[in-house]
């Protein structure tokens, strides 16, 4: 087996946003982003196993600033829990409806259960986004701001707190626009139902 290498990584890397971006997900193929880079699919089947787990890293680099930025918030030190999440939902909630992510997360939903491209994104995005935010909220149980509790359930129910006011609109594919102002509304209901739950 041939040594890896970062540079030979990234060329994979951007053969494969380059024919996503023109194909599709669906039409495009590992033999399609081979022919781009010029390699064999030995040597492309060494980095990555799959479409599906090639398509979720191009995905994730592609939208990795506006990840970061969503989560900044509570990556930091309990300070005013409560404005500090109400940031976080604000800003996540623009990430998650931001016309680019709604359009790969639609992908993403239809070709679950026929690929395993459901899979990766939930291990390589949802299980980390949760993962940040348990770690917040065990913070703010040390520091008495909210009750002793299972994190990771409750981080889950912040997140579907941020997304319900939204989701049937988004599953359905009701063309409903929202102003920045109303879905920041939203974000701060959210976080009010979730610090009645959970604040002491």
């Amino acid at each position: 087996m041939r040594k890896k290498t970062e540079k030979k990584r990234q060329e994979i890397i951007k053969a494969a946003s380059e024919v996503f971006r023109e194909l599709g997900f669906e039409r495009a193929s590992m033999s399609k982003i081979c022919t781009r880079f010029g390699g064999s699919k030995t040597t492309l089947y060494n980095y990555f196993s799959s479409k599906e787990e090639l398509f979720v890293e191009v995905v994730s680099l592609a939208n990795a600033d506006d990840f970061d930025f969503a989560h900044e918030t509570i990556n930091n030190q309990i300070d005013n829990m409560n404005e500090q999440l109400y940031v976080f939902a604000k800003r996540f909630l623009h990430f998650l409806y931001s016309p680019k992510l709604m359009k790969i997360r639609r992908i993403t939903i239809s070709q679950s259960g026929i690929t395993d491209l459901g899979k990766f994104t939930y291990k390589s995005r949802i299980v980390k986004s949760n993962k940040i935010l348990s770690l917040y909220l065990q913070k703010a149980i040390k520091e008495k701001k909210i009750k002793k509790t299972d994190t990771t359930i409750a981080a889950k129910h912040l997140f579907a707190l941020i997304e319900s006011e939204l989701m049937h609109e988004f599953l359905f594919q009701v063309d409903v626009k929202f102003e920045n102002e109303q879905m920041d509304k939203m974000a701060k209901r959210a976080v009010d139902v979730f610090i009645c739950a959970y604040g002491i």
